[in-house]
């Protein structure tokens, strides 16, 4: 709901563009903000508990999962 004390959500409505979201209802808020806490393989967790399967996320930037400690390794070796 739009006036949230969550300041995280307060800034995701007035700074971030959703290319997939319904504007005119998220700018009344009609839509809250989901906030991601954590991620793990291809999965993530919101502020408020929920878990989901990030189907979308590899699309742009995290095609091989969340916590791939064995690709840091190895960046941090070559490094």
């Amino acid at each position: 709901m739009n006036g949230s004390n969550d300041p995280v959500k307060e800034a995701d409505r007035r700074y971030v563009l959703h290319p997939f979201t319904q504007l005119r209802e998220f700018d009344a808020g009609e839509i809250e903000p989901f906030v991601v806490e954590t991620g793990s393989g291809a999965r993530i967790r919101g502020s408020d508990g929920t878990e989901l399967l990030d189907a979308f996320a590899g699309l742009y930037c995290v095609n091989i999962g969340y916590g791939r400690i064995e690709v840091a390794e190895a960046i941090s070796k070559q490094a």
